[in-house]
């Protein structure tokens, strides 16, 4: 007998945000989805049955356009993660609490990780999941919060369908924390985001795991 995995979420210590978050000022323009307020990098690992972890070669990225309505069938081409953060011993945290709680820890698998980085004004929104309420068509996501400044909105939002009024979660994730789900049990969405300071840019920092 085994349980189902579905939903887990967690705080992780404070020098993870603050010792990651000076990478996020080096990332490229995202040329898909509104490249003047995303920015993003990519890479993949691979854990094998004794936990150990390897960055794999760099690659393009595509996901269907049944799970991505916006750019699916299109094979996107990301800038690479800095090397010298993956080797920091914060993101390898990362990692191996997103290998623990989804069990990859106990089995060989690919892990492909998003640094993501989505700005915005006191008069224009900007939307984190341009594609809506949807799955990213992996077995987990996981999304972890590095900043919030000067930011109003930007609620991780989890669906039990992609047509659901009310989402079954819906919450700001705060700098370290950390939030994981099944992907093929729920839908999620990140709502817009505004900057809450006149004059001021918003930005909204995240890595996002998926397996």
């Amino acid at each position: 007998m085994q349980n189902k995995f579905l939903i887990e979420a967690f705080q992780t210590p404070e020098e993870v945000s603050s010792t990651l978050l000076p990478y996020f000022a080096k990332l490229s323009e995202d040329p898909y989805v509104d490249s003047n307020v995303r920015f993003r990098s990519y890479a993949r690992f691979t854990l094998n049955d004794r936990g150990e972890i390897t960055r794999l070669p760099h690659q393009s990225f595509m996901q269907s356009s049944d799970v991505n309505r916006v750019v699916g069938d299109v094979e996107r081409h990301f800038a690479p993660m800095d090397d010298d953060m993956v080797a920091l011993p914060e993101f390898v945290h990362l990692l191996r609490s997103f290998a623990s709680a989804t069990g990859l820890d106990h089995a060989s698998g690919d892990i492909d990780v998003h640094q993501i980085r989505v700005t915005c004004s006191a008069q224009d929104t900007s939307a984190p999941a341009p594609e809506g309420i949807h799955q990213d068509g992996f077995r987990f996501v996981g999304i972890f919060c590095v900043q919030r400044q000067n930011i109003a909105g930007g609620f991780t939002q989890i669906y039990t369908s992609p047509v659901e009024q009310h989402p079954h979660l819906n919450t700001v994730l705060e700098p370290n924390q950390f939030v994981i789900l099944d992907d093929q049990r729920y839908y999620h969405h990140i709502s817009e985001t505004l900057s809450s300071e006149a004059g001021e840019e918003g930005v909204r920092d995240v890595f996002v795991f998926t397996a």
